[in-house]
């Protein structure tokens, strides 16, 4: 090992390099010589196997830049790469000559291992968590535009469905088509598609709970980010999802929403359920209101009787405690 002292970056462990001239048997003879601070290095090459090169350490203390010199007849060149030197040596010998040069380098095998972060965080959703989340409503949109437009026809009865309902309930209270045609979570696991219009005798259905849903959002009860997660859903879709047998979503009346800012804010989303629990005592018969409140956050609206529910679909578990 050859210490030696760099101007520029301090003292560090420089390489060994061994080089091994293989030359033809015609007798040349050529120097290449370095001298500075921090090596020698000396070429010399004779005829056979006398040719020979070694690097050794450097008497003098030069005050030039460290670099290596070539020297060869009336031919110099500076560099700091020894493929220079090889380049140099080429030119020099113009017979079939090869330089080749093995380097026995110090490392440090020591290094700091790479961690990688193999924990992921664990989602949790519940049976009624059937679309999308609020960051993948662009990718919502562009799904459900593909979906609308892969068949005219469909995109024809989309548009007379949406015309029936802005009539009855005023564009201005009419949420987006792509929430209002939501089906199921589990939609893909079913052989189903996530959106589905339902049947014209059903269309009706749906009007009433329109309006619940746009005036708890205009008394403030809901807020203006709440999304519609489920509407319609065939029987064979609902019982596939393990939903009740009496599910109101198979008539078309009911809703699951959810708010996507409340879903980490325990404090927002029970003021939230506070709020809706007294609309509920207070109003909701003249809606005939049915409300749903799960811990997941998940809400059930629909106008298809006046009752209230929890966890396991049973009025004692309701987060309404009036």
């Amino acid at each position: 090992m050859i210490k030696s002292k760099n101007h520029n970056y301090g003292q560090i462990q420089k390489p060994i390099l061994a080089l091994v001239v293989c030359m033809s048997s015609i007798s040349v003879h050529a120097a290449i010589i370095s001298d500075n601070s921090e090596r020698r290095i000396e070429v010399r090459q004779g005829s056979g196997d006398t040719s020979n090169a070694y690097i050794s350490p450097s008497n003098n203390v030069s005050s030039q830049r460290p670099g290596v010199t070539m020297l060869s007849g009336a031919n110099a060149s500076n560099g700091d790469s020894m493929q220079s030197l090889i380049a140099q040596k080429q030119r020099d010998f113009e017979i079939d000559a090869s330089l080749s040069i093995e380097e026995n380098k110090h490392v440090n095998v020591n290094q700091r291992r790479p961690t990688y972060n193999t924990t992921y965080r664990n989602n949790s959703y519940s049976t009624t968590n059937n679309t999308y989340n609020s960051a993948n409503n662009d990718l919502t949109s562009m799904d459900f535009n593909a979906w609308l437009n892969s068949n005219s026809y469909r995109a024809r009865q989309v548009a007379e469905y949406q015309r029936y309902l802005s009539a009855r309930v005023g564009a201005q209270n009419l949420p987006p088509l792509s929430q209002l045609l939501t089906t199921a979570r589990s939609w893909d696991k079913c052989g189903y598609e996530p959106y589905q219009l339902p049947p014209r005798e059903l269309w009706a259905n749906i009007v009433p709970t329109l309006h619940l849903y746009s005036e708890l959002k205009n008394k403030g009860i809901l807020p203006l980010s709440t999304e519609i997660r489920s509407v319609y859903r065939s029987p064979g879709l609902n019982d596939c999802a393990g939903g009740a047998g009496s599910s109101k979503h198979m008539n078309a009346s009911a809703m699951d929403i959810w708010v996507p800012e409340y879903e980490d804010n325990l404090w927002r989303l029970s003021t939230m359920q506070d709020g809706l629990c007294q609309f509920w005592q207070y109003q909701g018969q003249s809606y005939n209101f049915g409300l749903g409140l799960y811990a997941t956050g998940a809400i059930h609206l629909d106008t298809d009787g006046y009752r209230k529910w929890g966890f396991n679909h049973a009025s004692s578990s309701s987060y309404c405690r009036y």
